[in-house]
This record gives C-alpha cells, sequence and structure tokens, in this order.
C-alpha cells in the first residue's frame, strides 16, 4: 500500500501560521507522506477575494519552498471558473490513481454545510474526509448526521490501508488566525507580521497586496 498524501485546500489569501502549524501537526498526528495545498481561485461556497490567483500561489511557493512535507497543485487555479470538490478529486484520482490513500483536509464548519456541495456523498468515493474540530460546534443536518456516523472511523491505520471512504475526527482544532483580519489590518497600516512568515509579510509589503487606494 502506497502512504498517505492528503489534499488542503483553501482560498490561502494570504496562507499564514495557521495554515501551516496545522498541515504540520496533521502530518505527525496520521503519519501523512504528503500535504498538497490547493489554491481555489473561484470557490463556490465562499465569497470571491480581490487577490490574484498568481499572488496567493507565489505566496504558498514563498512558505513552503523548504520543507518536503508540502506541495503544491495548479487544478484550481484557472481564472473565472467554479471548481467543486468532487470534480477536482476525480482529477487528482487521474494523476495519482485509486491505489494512493488520499484524504481531503475540511474544517468542521464545512463538514457542517458539506451536504450543500455537488455530490457530496460521492466525495467519500474518491477520498477519505480528515476534519479538523471546532472550538463552537452546531447541530448537524440530519441526513448528513447519518452520513458521518455511518463512514466514520477512529483507527488511524485504516486511512493508510484503504484508499477512501473513511471520515475522520482530528485531534487538531483549527488555528484561531483569520485571513479576513489579515487582510483588514494590512489595509489600515497595522502589521500582522506575526500571523505569518516574514517572507509572506515582506511579498506582501512590496506588492501592496491588501492596502487601500
Amino acid at each position: 500500500m502506497k502512504k498517505l498524501h492528503a489534499i488542503f485546500g483553501g482560498n490561502f489569501d494570504p496562507i499564514h501560521y495557521g495554515h501551516i502549524y496545522l498541515a504540520k501537526k496533521l502530518a505527525k498526528e496520521l503519519s501523512i507522506e504528503k500535504i498538497i495545498f490547493l489554491p481555489n481561485n473561484y470557490p463556490p461556497h465562499r465569497e470571491r477575494t480581490q487577490t490574484s490567483i498568481i499572488d496567493k500561489i507565489k505566496m504558498i511557493k514563498l512558505a513552503i519552498h523548504d520543507n518536503p512535507l508540502f506541495q503544491i497543485s495548479y487544478l484550481e487555479a484557472k481564472k473565472n471558473k467554479l471548481f467543486y470538490t468532487i470534480d477536482t478529486l476525480k482529477k487528482i484520482r487521474k494523476e495519482i490513481s485509486f491505489l494512493r490513500p488520499l484524504c481531503f483536509i475540511i474544517g468542521e464548519d464545512n463538514l457542517q454545510k458539506i451536504y450543500l456541495w455537488k455530490d457530496w456523498k460521492k466525495i467519500l468515493l474518491y477520498s477519505h474526509l480528515l476534519i479538523c474540530p471546532r472550538k463552537h460546534k452546531k447541530k448537524y443536518h440530519h441526513e448528513l448526521e447519518q452520513w458521518i456516523n455511518s463512514n466514520i472511523t477512529y483507527n488511524v491505520n485504516f486511512l493508510h490501508q484503504k484508499s477512501s471512504g473513511f471520515i475522520f475526527f482530528s485531534n487538531i482544532p483549527l488555528i484561531n488566525i483569520s485571513s479576513t483580519t489579515i487582510r483588514n489590518n494590512y489595509s489600515i497600516g497595522k502589521s500582522s507580521n506575526l500571523l505569518l512568515p516574514s517572507i509572506i509579510n515582506n511579498y506582501i509589503l512590496s506588492k501592496k497586496l491588501y492596502h487601500k487606494d
């Protein structure tokens, strides 16, 4: 059996210590061999930001360049095209085969809304779901709760032994760092250098990415 890989999708506008810390902790907790950052240019279920996908990709590259655990995928980087998770996972499977154990990382807040996603029940045909808990929990939609209970596992080994099909709740919570707060800080000239790597801070300042005109 090939080693476990994971997909970490998001807006990453900008990538910050919360993303990097979480990815490293998940890799250690589950013995993940590779975490693939998947920046999306046109997410269907959230408001689109003004930062170009080129700048977001450059920031991710700067943040992960010296860590062999991380790599980046450009599958959701095309301009003005909606990307649905199920379609992206199908493409990833064509690239890596169905033999590779694969996890898709999401926060528990996104899990609570996953029943609104395209073909959401089919996601487990292509990957496991790796859930990062939130402190403030909400009640699950009834059909979603049944689906979770039918597919949940508490055994990490199952994620390695089977290529897809399980839902696993990590012990690593999402870090309370907000990209929105970081963008707002830069827009008013406030430093966010403690929330992200200095190389990203320098890039943002040099490009004036979030500065108001």
